[in-house]
């Protein structure tokens, strides 16, 4: 679990731990006083490699970091005869402290690491465990170790050769391999090979470095065959008779950071005593590996184990699952996408300030770095509660200083950002939890995730996500008359993580890496990412008093270059009054029949007539009643003929005008009609309206969409998203081109797809639920539509976009993020022609700001956020309330709702459902409970009759997070919609889930479901276990997993990886495995027998 290096070398595990207490000593070095004092201060010159230790001096000021403490504590183990636990030192880390905690420990009992029984079980540690089935579910090199170097000098090969071959023979976890019996994984140890011969090639005459570079990438990333090993390979490459490469490479179930500086120590002293293990002072190791992994399974058990757990268990309660990262897919793909780096750092005098910064406030250097890192990240994802994994080592009993071997926990570090603290307050606060944590360290990762019932995912690490390792300053490396040359290690292997900070320092500065998952992130936002986190670390170095939030990142970027949407825009009846000079045109068509310009021009200066006389000016708010009709929009005209503004007011939801804050009410009524007594002014219209009179009129101006999209004559226009700033966005396009608006003579709830093709439509503005109606129809084209404006406040997705292109294949789609009472929308985006849904975001984006609007976010404190950063959406003075973001190229990004979590996403949720085999559409909605607490539901149309909604369950959770999943889901023949064109929430709530949903259970319907229902129930210890019921959900954990895939190959002839278990965890779904396998083995001669087997049956439910 622990995390490689920047140079990709090794995983050095633990600088996470080397967080002590640091406080200013004395101007003059206090000399040690006593034995004790002048013994610990020794160990510390000799550790530090400095004369100069006083007494009070702290010892993480003066450079040490957790590897140097841990060698510290096992010099002092060995030296004094006392085992000082890691975190005494962190607390006392000073030679005068230090000295007392020896003496009040000299008593104690140490634990001391055991040789084990000689018919002991060949367990693995928990390390080893979790790392195993870690490489289950990331088996392509993820977990190699790698580490190479630059010899120059006269090189004795035999020498060097007999010195590895010592070393294979003293550490018998160099020669362990691991094979499964029954599923679980057990260590056997390979007899030592005297005839082992060192791997050496000869490059002298070819293209030396190139060739040298490529050969060591290959040992680099070639993944181990646990099972079958060996997990240890070295290769020299001799460039020059006295330049060579030496590459050495492990798995990491069988190294770690400190194995490999142990590792380098021990060729060194073999190399120069010519491979004598005696003469280099190498006495025969008191333990082995297998040693310690017995011990450790004995010791950590019962009360010890669970005041462990119990620790965890409460610092991790209500934890976010996950971290709300801008990601570059819709749903996130498996671990294992390429790892790429951002290198930054700060300088020699920067890390001096730090240091200074750490002393002042009583924090390490990883302790500083985890609440930098952890205000960041909470800033990008808007979250205020950060997990961060922390690898530390897990050395600290007598014995395992001088093992090779994997002794790497890792530890979900809490971080509440919650009010915006003081970044000094966040110190303290991290500085507490850190010591708390390394106090419960020995709690094995694995066993807290079973035990915490943590969702396990194969697509992500469960409990965090993100990794911080700060690790030590790099070892000087000697062999006898040698020069040794660091390399740069890094060939590309799958990322472990989504991001991994790892720092370390280098020559006085301290060096940083960004390492993230190419497959899930953009390179350009992980470098703002990187360079944000340096500058806020330099920031806080001036000032740590002042609130998280109250530091920029960078200067604000406000605005982009967004010409193409004009500031101004068009004015419809004055494009009309133009048009209506020309040739006759049809201006509007509705029920009954096509209306031209010139009537349309007539009537809407009847109105502006009628309301003049009612004393209407330019400024005043008319409420304008909809109706399906020409002459509701000719009253609209009207109204803006004389300078006032509408609103339109749905026929049911009519009330007196001054409630609406307006000068009067207008309605328009076919002749005969009485009116409403509500209604202030009733304007009766006939198709007799006189001619316009001649005269100039002003130009209409410029239209944005009919600029950008060439919208023409031949148009039809047709707004069904219910939105009244697309209809004026509409009227704007439709009578600046002189094309016809179409109206429904009701709303379109049902066969849209069938309205919009009998009206030939070609511009449509349709919301997000009416868009989704219209593509569920089957097989069904709308060939006319070219444009669709689709209404965009956060629950546009990919889907979407998707089905639109289904139904009506030639059509361009362009989102409209608020579009105001004057048509013009704040932002746009026009989805790009090469737009793929596997390969897109979730959400659709905003797009960018138009002319005259500049957009910004905006922090709570009123600070401008950076790109990247969540904060509400501001466009010049006008706040959305909205939260979003900005990318690095400019668009931007809607994240929520304002107090909406950013973890219970209903719209991904929602889309999760759509996405899946059969769903039609989808709604997702929060039920308050008698108890007030809020549970999800989901109302779906369109699953097969029979699959149930448990098995719909399963499939979700192989795309979200167990927080997204809805806790009942409701089946319906479709989803009513308002008339607004949104989902009628009010109308689905009156559904009864329970009554609605199916039971869960489903029994076996074939002879392969019921023997792996069988399987199930005698692994689970549970009694009946239907199809659908997920292996993890029921209590399974990945070790159990393994024995379940040994059972299936067992039986089946077949066996599927931990992996296709995480991906596949029901019954239905392993059924569905078992048979592709065994057609792949088979041929597709047979496929069609074996899918007979677990053919179509009626469920049977219960």
């Amino acid at each position: 679990m622990a995390h490689p290096s920047p140079a990709r070398t090794l995983p050095e595990p633990d600088e996470g731990a080397g967080s002590g207490v640091a406080g200013a000593g004395p101007d003059r070095p206090v000399p040690p006083r006593t034995p004790v004092e002048d013994a610990i201060a020794a160990i510390w010159s000799d550790v530090l490699g400095r004369a100069d230790i006083g007494v009070f001096d702290d010892f993480f000021g003066l450079g040490g970091h957790s590897l140097l403490a841990a060698r510290v504590v096992a010099r002092i183990r060995k030296t004094l005869g006392v085992n000082i636990p890691v975190m005494d030192f962190f607390g006392s880390p000073t030679v005068a402290a230090l000295a007392a905690v020896v003496a009040a420990r000299s008593s104690a009992e140490p634990q001391v690491v055991s040789r084990r029984p000689p018919d002991a079980e060949p367990v693995l540690s928990y390390d080893q465990q979790r790392l195993w089935l870690e490489n289950q579910l990331l088996p392509d090199g993820a977990y190699n170790v790698h580490v190479r170097r630059r010899l120059v000098g006269e090189l004795d090969v035999a020498a060097l050769e007999a010195s590895i071959r010592v070393i294979l023979d003293r550490h018998e976890v160099l020669r362990t391999r691991f094979p499964t019996v029954d599923g679980q994984p057990v260590q056997f140890v390979d007899d030592s090979d005297p005839g082992w011969r060192l791997d050496v090639r000869d490059l002298r005459d070819s293209n030396g470095d190139r060739d040298a570079a490529a050969l060591a990438d290959e040992q680099a990333v070639t993944p181990f065959d646990l099972a079958e090993g060996p997990l240890f390979r070295c290769q020299l490459v001799r460039l020059a008779d006295t330049v060579h490469i030496l590459s050495v490479t492990l798995h990491h179930i069988i190294s770690d950071a400190w194995s490999i500086g142990l590792l380098v120590r021990e060729l060194s002293a073999l190399y120069q005593a010519g491979g004598d293990a005696a003469r280099a002072g190498l006495a025969p190791l008191p333990i082995q590996y297998r040693d310690y992994a017995v011990w450790q399974r004995g010791w950590l058990v019962g009360e010890r184990l669970e005041r462990q757990i119990d620790y965890w268990r409460r610092h991790l309660a209500g934890a976010p699952p996950t971290l709300a990262l801008p990601t570059r897919q819709r749903f996130l793909s498996a671990q294992g996408g390429g790892a790429n780096t951002i290198p930054f750092a700060l300088s020699v005098d920067e890390t001096t300030a730090l240091r200074g910064l750490c002393r002042r406030y009583g924090v390490t250097p990883f302790m500083a770095l985890l609440a930098s890192m952890s205000t960041v990240l909470g800033r990008w994802s808007g979250q205020s509660d950060v997990v961060v994994g922390v690898p530390v080592a897990s050395r600290g009993n007598i014995g395992t200083d001088q093992l090779i071997g994997f002794l790497v926990n890792t530890l979900p570090m809490r971080v509440d950002l919650a009010g915006a603290p003081a970044f000094a307050d966040l110190l303290a606060q991290v500085r507490q939890t850190s010591l708390d944590g390394y106090a419960h360290a020995d709690a094995p990762f694995d066993v807290l995730v079973k035990e915490l019932q943590a969702t396990r995912d194969p697509r992500r690490t469960p409990l965090f996500q993100v990794v911080l390792n700060v690790m030590g300053g790099p070892e000087v490396e000697h062999i006898s008359g040698i020069e040794v040359e660091p390399m740069d290690d890094t060939p590309v292997v799958p990322s472990k993580f989504d991001l991994a900070l790892i720092a370390r320092e280098v020559s006085g500065a301290l060096q940083i890496v960004l390492e993230f998952n190419a497959g899930r992130f953009q390179a350009a936002m992980m470098g703002l990412l990187a360079e944000h986190i340096g500058t806020f670390l330099r920031t806080v170095l001036d000032d740590p008093t002042r609130g998280i939030l109250d530091y920029s990142l960078q200067p604000a970027t406000t605005s982009t270059d967004a010409d193409s949407t004009p500031a101004e825009p068009a004015s419809p009846h004055l494009a009309v009054a133009r048009h209506a000079r020309g040739t006759d045109r049809i201006a509007v068509i509705d029920a009954d029949g096509e209306w031209g310009y010139r009537w349309l021009d007539g009537a809407a200066g009847r109105v502006a007539s009628v309301l003049d006389a009612r004393s209407v000016r330019a400024g005043d708010h008319v409420g304008v009643v909809r109706r399906p009709s020409a002459a509701f929009v000719a009253a609209l005209l009207g109204c803006l003929r004389v300078g006032a503004t509408f609103s339109v007011i749905e026929p049911d939801s009519v009330v007196p005008a001054r409630y609406l804050g307006a000068a009067l009410l207008l309605d328009v009524r076919p002749v005969g009609d009485a009116g409403d007594g509500i209604v202030d002014l009733s304007v009766v219209f006939t198709r007799d309206i006189p001619a316009p009179d001649a005269g100039d009129i002003p130009a209409p101006g410029r239209d944005w969409a009919v600029e950008r999209f060439g919208l023409a004559r031949d148009d039809r226009f047709a707004v069904l998203s219910g939105q009244p700033g697309h209809l004026m966005s509409a009227l704007a396009s439709a009578f600046t081109a002189g094309a016809a608006l179409v109206l429904p003579d009701a709303p379109v709830t049902g066969d849209v797809a069938g309205w919009l093709r009998a009206n030939a439509i070609t511009v449509a503005y349709l919301s997000p639920p009416v868009l989704r109606a219209a593509a569920s129809a089957p097989d069904t084209v709308v060939p006319a539509l070219r444009l669709v404006f689709a209404d965009n406040t956060g629950e546009l997705i990919s889907h979407d976009v998707a089905a639109l292109r289904r139904l009506a294949p030639q059509s361009l789609c362009a989102s409209l993020y608020r579009v105001g009472r004057d048509g013009l929308p704040l932002a746009t985006y026009e989805v790009p022609a090469d737009w793929r849904q596997e390969a897109a975001p979730l959400r659709v984006p905003l797009g960018t700001e138009r002319a005259g609007a500049p957009a910004w976010l905006r922090h709570p404190s009123g600070q401008p956020a950076a790109v990247g950063e969540v904060a509400e959406l501001c466009f010049g003075a006008h706040q959305t309330g909205d939260l979003g973001r900005r990318w690095a190229d400019g668009t931007l990004e809607f994240v929520s709702r304002p107090g909406a979590s950013p973890l219970v996403d209903l719209v991904e949720t929602a889309g999760a459902l759509r996405d899946l085999p059969g769903v039609r559409d989808a709604v997702v909605a929060e039920q308050v409970g008698m108890d007030g607490g809020t549970t999800l539901v989901g109302y779906l149309t369109g699953p097969e009759p029979g699959e149930g909604t448990a098995g719909i369950r399963q499939r979700l959770l192989l795309r979200l997070p167990g927080v997204l999943i809805p806790t009942r889901l409701v089946l319906l023949d479709r989803l009513p919609l308002a008339a607004d064109g949104t989902y009628d929430l009010a109308a689905l709530s009156d559904r009864d889930p329970a009554s609605d949903a199916d039971e869960d259970y489903v029994a076996p319907r074939t002879p392969m479901e019921r023997q792996l229902t069988e399987m199930l129930q005698e692994l689970l210890g549970l009694e009946r276990v239907g199809v659908n019921d997920s292996f993890f959900e029921l209590g399974g954990f990945s070790l159990l997993a393994t024995r379940l895939t040994t059972r299936i190959r067992e039986r089946f002839g077949v066996e599927p990886s931990l992996r296709d278990v995480f991906e596949s965890p029901t019954v239905d779904e392993l059924a569905q495995f078992i048979v592709r396998a065994q057609g792949e083995l088979a041929g597709v001669a047979d496929l069609e027998a074996l899918l007979d087997e677990i053919g179509p049956a009626e469920p049977e439910r219960g």
